[in-house]
This record gives structure tokens, C-alpha cells and sequence, in this order.
């Protein structure tokens, strides 16, 4: 995989392919920004997406909009939390009953990118303008088979969201270099001086994230290669495991058996809400949510996540924040384009959903919502941040789901010292041998 390159002021594409399922095509031009249709014949669409409160309210005021410039057009909404969503949008296209609309997050197109295809390839689509789009971003992330399956609803860059009021209270830093020993040193000194006190949040998906990073900046590569090998040693390996270990250990990370319980929904953690935990690893287009769990007045800051001090690549993935995608089974795939056109480029909607997936990913959607100040801070400095320090993305074979479900659960074995990071790095590396063989198949 190649670097991103002209990140702002472009945006991403996204392709899906799975399991066999017939599908429609369709063609007249959408209406490039206006939002209005051809057609007056009653069409209705379904949208399907999760995200916080405000993500929901700013989508259905935007739907709102394109239903007064297009009477005839019915947008059903189906939001709700990011739990089950993934599975339940996989069960649906299987079975042949997803949405018209689907939003989708990045990391799932590896596995939905092979097989045939379940979403429409917007590169064949010849009325569909892609030319705002970067290539090399597109290749990247969200290009498989040579098709083009979705467009990105923004870009999201890795960060760690301090609660800087907090920080500021206890003499800490926030905007230091964060090193993996300084993340061990300051946890440790915190948790000592108040047993309730914990530096960082630490579900599984966390977790994982930072195992990975960590042998990513050892590296330069993403632990599988695309020839389906290691890229790490058992080294490099049991050194992470080691770190996550002794974050545990020395209360660096609230429990295991503590956060599971908000696995994915931090902002909703006791500890976070009370002020007791002071800072979450987690995507720019979360940045707000954990912003809006603190008390009013409370300032919070986004820096660049841990990395080694010789670390061989950048310390923040960035990748598109969420990804909006047509079924390919719609009946009314015309018209689905047509809204997913105005809905990422016309800059009165930019306005309305401002940043609640992140960044726009269209040049002129982000100069919108700059211009009318309708973009965090934070969001911004996040994003920023990352695109000045990538890490080397991640090849496809790497997001494999099943891949992360074992490091996930030898990482379960870590936190609660039920094997050594020795014995953690070797079965990491069978396991990993053993499924890529299943894989490459």
C-alpha cells in the first residue's frame, strides 16, 4: 500500500464484495449539488447508520432538507449505537434485505470486498462524478477487485482525546510527546497517588489497535504482509504483549473486566464521566461524543497517540471515517446516488451535519463548515495531526476480522496474567499461521 497523498480536499471511495446476490443497474445523471431529481414518481429509500445523538439529529435534519427540494423522495431512517450493527448490516445483505443506503466503517471492506458483488461499484456508474475523489486514496483504502463500492462521508485520523482541565489539575502534560515508556510512567504515578485514577481507557478494540501500532512503528509494515506472511518477529511481539501487561499491572488501564463493559462507548464509562479516567485512544470523529459526557466548560485536547522514540513509521492511522455505500440490490439505485451525491457535496448539508462523521471529505464541503465554524477544534487538530504523522495503513489481509478476534483474545489472556507475553507472542504466532493458510485459500 502506498502512502495517502493530497488527503485534504479530496475524498475516498470504498468497495464491498461478499457472498452471491443478483443485482440491479441503473443510469441518468444525478444533480450535481442541487439535490433535485428527475423524476416525480414516488420513490423510497432506506438509510441505515449509527453514531451519537448529535449525529442523529444533524442526518435527519439534512434528510429533511433533501425531502423539501424533492417531494416525492422518502428517506426511511434506521440509525441507532454502533453495538451489533456491523453483523446485523452483514446478515442483511446476505439475506438480501439491507437498506438502500448503507453507512459502513473501512476496516469491514476487506471481507465484504471479496466475492460477488453485494454494493453498487460506483466506477460504473458513468454519470456518478468521481474526479473529486483522491486515487491514492481510494487505492488505499477502499478500492478491492478493481471496484469502487462507496464514498466516504468523511476522514479520521487516530488520537488521544485528553480531558485537559483534569490533566492541568493533576500536573500532567497533555500535549507531550507521548512515548510508550512516558504512558507506563505517568499511568503508574497517577494510579499510585489515587487508587481510582487511570490515564487511559482499554476495551479489547483499544487494545488491539495499540498492540498493532506498536508492532506497525517496529515495522513499517502492517503485521500481515500480502503474501499472507508475518511481518513481525516473536520478538517484536512479545515486547507489545509485555506493555499491555505491565499497562494492566501498574494501572496505566482501568481494568479489563471494568471497560469491556463500555467496550466501544467510552464516553458512557463511569470513570469518564466522573473524571476519573484522563484521556481515550480513539478516531477524530469521536472526538465530540467524549467532549459532550464532560461537564460543560471542561476543555479537552487531541495529541498524537504513543509511539516509540524509533519508531519507523508515523504514530496515527488515518483512514475514511465512515463510508456511505449503495446496495446493489436497490430498486431505486439512481435515486440513491443522487442523494449520496447532495448529501456529501451540497454546502448548505455540510453546514447541518458539520462534523459529526469527522472531516468532510470533500474539499468544498469542508471549506463550508470552516467557513461558517462549524469544525471542532479538536476534530481538526486530530486529523491534522495524523495526516502529518501517518503510520504505514493497513493491507486488507490485515483487518481481516477473524485475524483481530485472535489477537483480541490473546490480548484477554495478557490482562489477566493467565499466560506470559513469551507464551502470548507464540501462540499469537501460530494461531496467525494457521488462519492465514485457511485464508489464502
Amino acid at each position: 500500500m502506498n502512502h495517502l497523498k493530497k488527503l485534504w480536499g479530496s475524498a475516498v471511495v470504498i468497495s464491498l464484495l461478499s457472498t452471491s446476490l443478483a443485482g440491479c443497474g441503473g443510469a441518468s445523471d444525478p444533480a450535481q449539488g442541487t439535490g433535485q431529481v428527475d423524476s416525480n414518481q414516488p420513490v423510497t429509500l432506506r438509510f441505515a447508520w449509527w453514531g451519537s445523538d448529535s449525529r442523529h439529529k444533524a442526518t435527519l435534519e439534512v434528510i429533511n432538507m433533501y425531502k423539501a427540494k424533492n417531494p416525492n423522495v422518502t428517506i426511511e431512517a434506521e440509525y441507532g449505537g454502533f453495538d451489533g450493527y456491523e453483523q446485523k448490516i452483514k446478515t442483511q445483505l446476505a439475506g438480501g434485505t439491507a437498506p438502500d443506503l448503507l453507512q459502513l466503517d473501512q476496516p469491514w471492506l476487506s471481507e465484504l470486498g471479496s466475492g460477488t458483488e453485494l454494493l453498487l461499484d460506483f466506477n460504473s456508474q458513468q454519470t456518478f462524478d468521481l474526479k473529486g475523489f483522491d486515487a491514492t486514496y481510494l487505492k488505499n483504502f477502499t478500492t478491492y477487485n478493481n471496484k469502487i463500492i462507496g464514498v466516504p462521508m468523511g476522514t479520521n485520523g487516530r488520537t488521544l482525546v485528553f480531558n485537559k482541565t483534569l490533566a492541568d489539575k493533576l500536573g500532567i502534560k497533555a500535549d507531550q510527546v507521548w512515548t510508550w515508556d512516558s504512558v507506563l510512567e505517568e499511568g503508574k504515578k497517577l494510579h499510585e497517588k489515587d487508587s481510582k485514577m487511570y490515564l487511559m481507557n482499554s476495551d479489547l478494540g483499544v487494545v488491539q489497535v495499540m498492540f498493532s501500532s506498536m508492532l506497525r512503528q517496529r515495522t513499517n509494515s502492517p503485521m500481515v504482509k500480502d503474501d499472507y506472511t508475518l511481518a513481525f518477529t516473536k520478538e517484536q511481539a512479545a515486547e507489545a504483549f509485555d506493555w499491555i501487561q505491565k499497562a494492566y499491572k501498574v494501572g496505566v488501564f482501568q481494568p479489563l473486566g471494568e471497560t469491556q463493559l463500555f467496550s466501544g462507548k467510552t464516553d458512557q464509562n463511569p470513570k469518564w464521566i466522573n473524571q476519573e479516567l484522563i484521556a481515550i485512544e480513539g478516531w477524530s470523529s469521536e472526538v465530540i461524543k467524549f467532549k459532550d459526557t464532560l461537564p460543560k466548560g471542561t476543555e479537552i485536547q487531541s495529541v498524537l497517540p504513543a509511539a516509540y522514540k524509533d519508531s519507523k513509521t508515523g504514530a496515527a492511522v488515518i483512514r475514511p471515517s465512515m463510508v456511505l455505500s449503495v446496495n446493489k440490490q436497490s430498486k431505486n439505485q439512481e435515486e440513491a446516488l443522487k442523494f449520496v451525491n447532495w448529501m456529501l457535496s451540497d454546502t448548505e448539508a455540510a453546514k447541518v451535519l458539520g462534523d459529526v462523521r469527522a472531516v468532510p471529505a470533500l474539499e468544498a464541503a469542508k471549506k463550508a463548515i470552516v467557513d461558517a465554524n462549524k469544525l471542532d477544534k479538536n476534530v481538526a487538530d486530530a486529523v491534522d495531526l495524523a495526516a502529518k504523522n501517518q503510520a504505514v495503513p493497513d493491507n486488507a489481509i490485515t483487518q481481516n476480522s477473524q485475524l483481530g478476534d485472535i489477537v483480541k483474545d490473546i490480548i484477554q489472556k495478557v490482562a489477566f496474567e493467565k499466560t506470559t507475553p513469551a507464551q502470548a507472542a507464540d501462540e499469537l504466532i501460530k494461531r496467525y499461521t494457521d488462519k492465514l493458510k485457511e485464508l489464502k485459500k
